[in-house]
């Protein structure tokens, strides 16, 4: 039997989306990291591979009781070179929830991570470990993505 060396990272980028009326909501958004590593583990024994949690901290003021939200958006599959492994292979589990929730990852609609109405202030801290689907079918290689986060209060 073969052993596979996978190493996945997914780059994260920051959008920090806001209203633009002129008394427009106050949003900050910062990731503990900007790249994320999956350790390469065998799939017999590691079907599920956690990468390093990542703190998100976020702060959402001037917001009068409406509803914000805090998504994620994939810029596509997990690639190396000519393979590729689906970004739904990559799932997280986020905490505190709420206002966090879980999800899987998505290229095409940009998913929940959480969410709430009113201010949150002073600054709040989440924790997000993202999970990768561990198997032999996967080319060997390091594979890489980025993740798009985005705040808004509409």
């Amino acid at each position: 039997m073969s052993s596979l060396a996978l190493k996945a990272s997914i780059l994260a980028g920051v959008l920090i989306a806001i209203a633009a009326p002129a008394s427009a909501q106050r949003l900050d958004l910062s990731l503990s990291t900007q790249v994320i590593t999956f350790p390469s583990s065998d799939p017999d024994t590691v079907p599920l591979v956690s990468a390093t949690p990542l703190q998100v901290t976020y702060r959402v003021r001037q917001n009068n009781g409406a509803p914000w939200s805090l998504t994620v958006l994939a810029g596509g599959d997990l690639v190396a070179g000519g393979s590729k492994i689906d970004i739904s292979n990559v799932t997280w589990a986020a905490t505190p929830a709420p206002p966090f929730q879980n999800g899987t990852l998505s290229k095409t609609v940009a998913q929940r991570v959480a969410g709430g109405t009113g201010n949150v202030n002073p600054d709040t801290i989440g924790s997000i470990t993202f999970r990768l689907a561990n198997s032999w079918t996967y080319s060997t290689g390091i594979y890489t993505q980025t993740v798009l986060f985005t705040l808004s209060a509409p």
